[in-house]
């Protein structure tokens, strides 16, 4: 045979493996094809429902407690010094998170107040009654009901204050550890205590605008992220230094205003100076229009002109 001949005949065979080649991938695009359709629209579906959930916690609202005018709190605290020579000492804590305020008001130990129609003194209620009726006594004598209490006695006193730190006050009276200065002195809880409960000062009224002007810059210069970033071990200590009737669901519920004003608040605490006179027994009797204008203060609406 010849060369040509040859030739010839491998011609077909070379267009037969074409036809082969093409009848097996015709059949695999198709497959490829589908595969990645189904494929594709298998990862389309996750992504979608992926997508999906991410949207859908993306828009889900935070719980977030609000401030209202229901944490808005008055506190009266006592603390009875062991020493019977030295004073007792009363404050009224009104604590208002809303307008960002905590007014500290020194309350005159011989301030007239009145439990079962018998009169008497603040001073002579507590020894008498106990800190629950002076609360009581104290909110109808200023026309300001006074939610809850907290007595303590020095140790009390001590560990309450060490809370805060130190308090920046200038000193009138010259008593044990402490003695008058022109300027501000930084006094530890210790210091506080003599100068709270001094019976050195002209007069209660006196002794009683220091402990509101004391408390404030005690709770002003305070580092007041420690304290938010602690708040229920020091609710515990608070509640373990002394008695009060402060429920941990009191606590729970406030707890939140609490925090706020720790953090977000620039020098919170304010005092204000009970304004009135003493008769010819050193009786305190309030002025006229005072509690109206405490009202005015808390932002209350006053009962008169």
């Amino acid at each position: 045979m010849t060369a040509k001949a040859q030739t010839i005949r491998q011609i077909p065979k070379r267009r037969n493996k074409h036809k082969k080649a093409g009848t097996i991938a015709i059949p695999f695009l198709i497959t490829i094809l589908l595969s990645t359709f189904l494929l594709g629209g298998t990862a389309t579906y996750f992504y979608r429902l992926l997508t999906k959930d991410t949207r859908e916690l993306a828009v889900m609202p935070t719980a977030t407690a609000s401030i209202s005018e229901e944490d808005i709190n008055e506190i009266l605290f006592v603390m009875t010094p062991k020493d019977d020579i030295r004073e007792l000492v009363v404050m009224l804590l009104h604590f208002d998170p809303v307008r960002k305020i905590e007014y500290c008001i020194g309350i005159p130990n011989n301030l007239e107040v009145e439990h079962n129609d018998k009169k008497m003194t603040v001073e002579q209620c507590a020894a008498t009654y106990g800190a629950s009726v002076l609360r009581d006594a104290v909110g109808e004598a200023l026309d300001q009901p006074i939610d809850r209490y907290i007595s303590m006695d020095s140790d009390g006193f001590q560990k309450i204050t060490s809370i805060f730190g130190n308090a920046a006050v200038i000193v009138t009276v010259h008593d044990y550890g402490i003695s008058p200065a022109d300027t501000a002195q930084n006094l530890d809880s210790t210091q506080l205590e003599t100068l709270l409960t001094s019976n050195k000062f002209f007069n209660e009224s006196e002794r009683t605008a220091i402990i509101g002007i004391a408390v404030s810059s005690l709770i002003n210069q305070s580092k007041s992220e420690r304290i938010a970033a602690n708040l229920d071990g020091y609710f515990n200590a608070v509640v373990n230094a002394c008695t009060t009737d402060i429920t941990a669901m009191d606590f729970s519920d406030h707890r939140h205003a609490i925090q706020y004003v720790f953090e977000h608040c620039q020098a919170p605490a304010k005092t204000l100076s009970i304004v009135g006179e003493e008769d010819a027994d050193g009786v305190f009797h309030l002025s006229e229009d005072f509690t109206d204008a405490l009202k005015t203060a808390f932002s209350q609406k006053s009962s008169s002109k």
